[in-house]
């Protein structure tokens, strides 16, 4: 699957409590269910990235909330907009689609959306990816300072307080928030926000929704025992400079489910907006989805499970991170290749390509002996190139890949995951 040959994501209305359900959907429809639940103050469309990444193996569906995006509510539901309202609709959703098994991925306020799904209809959960999606109070950062004194004095001049941020130059600031490069966003995604919440009642809606999170947290214990009852795999992959949900939440989530993964990110609450790609992979990884291609002038290529990583540094100082990284972490580095200088003391030339060849016989001696085949992948390479286009990347084997490629078992693969990390850490 390349770029051009992604799955083609279609727009859809269901009734469902009495609301008009705006939703995204894409994938073969006999496939298993990515529900995908979106946060403030977006909709289905923080999605249009994700979506055809995970929609070559996945039916994955994505709604927008009651209050959010282009679902509709008539006058005459007298809609109460709070959380146990948005879970109740999000449920009669399902069933209207007939969803009786599903992944949900979770964003800030679709994680107790989500949580409250969950608790309803448990046996309906197969995973859960949460993506800045809170569910601990040591996760709520200072930033939510002003919303937690709206919550013990709700007036009306605490509620005009938070009114004030709540146009196109706040959601600007909340997009930006936490990452390093904000050109990196796109304007069409606060702007569409913006525009959406400019709508009659909207803010009123938000401001609603602001007060009734308090809710949320008073619910998190309950959130806590449904982990702790049911221990669904779960993936918190975490914009790490979120000001509102901090790490700490991240990693809460293995006081109750032990076997979470837990993988951080450099950038911050709206986390898809820079690191679609690298979520997106640590998503079919967890759920089990072979790898996927990309395509591109000169860009890398997976589906032959290779996977890359864009590098924000030339190649020579991406190898030089990665020398320092492999060194920090006790991995010896067996042997860098630099094949663009051989090619030069031939008189060929090819743009710096260099690779790197590193283990630990700690973490590659139980794969051999799991698996002898693997060792003809082993040790562990990244191979760090530039593209035509001049743009740097650091390529290497997806450790799903090489599981089912010599049938190891699923709990070595992190004997070889360590590589994406090193990648990621590489690039940033």
């Amino acid at each position: 699957m390349s770029n051009d040959t992604w799955p083609v994501t279609s727009v859809h209305r269901i009734e469902a409590d009495g609301v008009s359900v705006f939703y995204r959907e894409a994938g073969p429809s006999n496939a298993p269910v990515v529900l995908l639940l979106h946060g403030f103050p977006a909709s289905s469309f923080q999605y249009r990235h994700l979506i055809p990444r995970l929609a070559d193996h996945y039916r994955v569906i994505a709604p927008d909330l009651p209050g959010f995006g282009f679902t509709e509510i008539p006058a005459e539901r007298n809609y109460t907009y709070s959380f146990d309202s948005l879970a109740g609709t999000i449920e009669l959703f399902t069933d209207a689609l007939g969803l009786t098994r599903y992944a949900l991925y979770v964003f800030d306020y679709g994680a107790p959306t989500g949580f409250r799904l969950a608790m309803a209809r448990p046996e309906r959960v197969t995973a859960i990816v949460s993506q800045n999606g809170n569910a601990y109070e040591e996760g709520l950062g200072d930033a939510w300072a002003p919303i937690r004194h709206y919550w013990a004095n709700p007036t009306a001049e605490n509620r005009d307080s938070i009114r004030k941020a709540l146009n196109l130059k706040g959601m600007r600031r909340e997009y930006a928030s936490g990452i390093a490069n904000p050109e990196l966003i796109a304007p069409e995604s606060y702007t569409l926000d913006a525009a959406l919440m400019a709508r009659p009642g909207n803010v009123e809606i938000q401001l609603d929704l602001f007060l009734d999170y308090a809710n949320n947290v008073k619910l998190y214990p309950a959130f806590h025992e449904y982990f702790r009852k049911w221990t669904p795999p779960l993936l918190a992959i975490w914009g790490r400079h979120d000001p509102y949900f901090i790490p700490a939440g991240a990693e809460a989530f293995k006081r109750d489910i032990p076997s979470a993964i837990v993988q951080f990110l450099d950038t911050g609450h709206f986390a898809l907006e820079t690191h679609v790609n690298e979520i997106a992979l640590a998503t079919r990884r967890f759920l089990g989805a072979p790898a996927m291609e990309r395509g591109g002038s000169g860009g890398p290529a997976m589906g032959n499970g290779i996977v890359s990583h864009r590098s924000r540094h030339s190649v020579d100082e991406t190898v030089e991170k990665l020398k320092n990284i492999l060194q920090a972490k006790g991995v010896t580095l067996f042997a860098l290749v630099d094949h663009s200088g051989e090619a030069e003391k031939t008189g060929l030339k090819m743009p710096p390509t260099k690779l790197l060849i590193f283990g630990n016989p700690k973490a590659g001696t139980p794969l051999m002996l799991a698996a002898p085949t693997v060792a003809i992948d082993l040790p562990l390479k990244i191979l760090v190139w530039q593209d035509t286009d001049g743009k740097v990347w650091s390529s290497y084997n997806d450790p799903l890949y090489l599981k089912d490629r010599h049938g190891l078992p699923r709990e070595l693969l992190a004997n070889i995951a360590v590589v994406e990390t090193l990648a990621a850490k590489a690039g940033e």
